[in-house]
């Protein structure tokens, strides 16, 4: 049996500091080593326009790299259905992993091949396969009432936000369990004896999610995750995450007594500019 299709996503954004030369390739022949440089800023995975998209920005660093080195190669860089990266060329190369790439998920060195997949998904990247909700709501600031009559008085601020409380269904305990149920949306916790916010590369979980969220703001894949890993005109959501939801997040079993699977309910914010694409 296939795992269940990954439908929603939350990309949280992260800074990135170039050391220079961030990935080294090689090749067997022709000119190589091929240095390249990831520019330094603030990026999001996937769910961001193209300037600001990492897997796109780190695609586009390694072909300008291997262009400007003299080479015809091409490289693609492709987050695929199961949230994993794939890095393919078209010849043979060879490539050890640094930060640049542990934040993609890879986590061993690619030797003499064309086509490797990350162990992990990116990090700041968190996917679920069920998602509940009520939809966006309006919110606003009102003082008013209703006289015993029922005549309303009051003031509207005329200022308003959205919110919605989503439940995101069947996450699992941690890596390992998400391993054994062969499942691939982000698990709730690190492994017993990990810790949240150890270094890359690993799996990231929801507690990274809470470690990293606070007055940022994130991108949703909300339900169309599977159209965004290739639509550059579908949108996702621009969200907070409400300290009041870090600070005591919500967390139950999705049955009694069984360990394997969790609920996590939070309430997000959907900013003034509520939307955007990969364009």
């Amino acid at each position: 049996m296939s795992a269940p299709t990954l439908t929603s996503a939350v990309a949280v954004p992260f800074v990135w500091t170039s050391a220079g030369t961030d990935i080294t390739i090689t090749f067997a022949s022709g000119p190589s080593p091929v240095n390249v440089t990831v520019p330094s800023g603030t990026y999001r995975m996937q769910l961001a326009p193209l300037a600001t998209d990492y897997v796109r920005v780190v695609l586009s660093a390694l072909n300008s790299a291997v262009t400007g080195s003299g080479r015809g190669d091409t490289l693609t860089l492709t987050m695929g259905t199961d949230s994993l990266v794939t890095i393919t060329c078209t010849s043979a190369f060879s490539m050890t992993i640094n930060d640049a790439m542990k934040l993609l998920g890879f986590s061993a060195s690619i030797v003499s091949a064309t086509s490797a997949t990350a162990t992990y998904p990116p990090a700041n990247f968190a996917t679920f396969i069920e998602r509940v909700c009520a939809d966006w709501s309006p919110k606003s600031a009102v003082s008013g009432a209703e006289t015993n009559a029922g005549v309303g008085f009051g003031v509207y601020s005329g200022a308003w936000r959205e919110d919605d409380e989503i439940a995101f269904g069947f996450v699992p305990r941690d890596p390992s369990t998400r391993t054994s149920l062969a499942v691939n949306q982000t698990p709730w916790m690190p492994n017993a004896g990990s810790l949240v916010g150890a270094a890359m590369p690993r799996q990231w979980t929801c507690r990274d999610v809470l470690e990293t969220a606070g007055g940022k703001t994130c991108a949703m894949a909300s339900g169309n995750l599977q159209t965004l890993l290739t639509s550059t005109s579908a949108t996702y959501d621009l969200v907070t995450l409400p300290f009041a939801e870090i600070a005591a997040a919500r967390k139950d079993r999705v049955r009694e007594s069984w360990n394997a699977y969790f609920r996590w309910t939070s309430r997000w914010i959907r900013q003034s500019t509520q939307t955007g694409t990969r364009a």
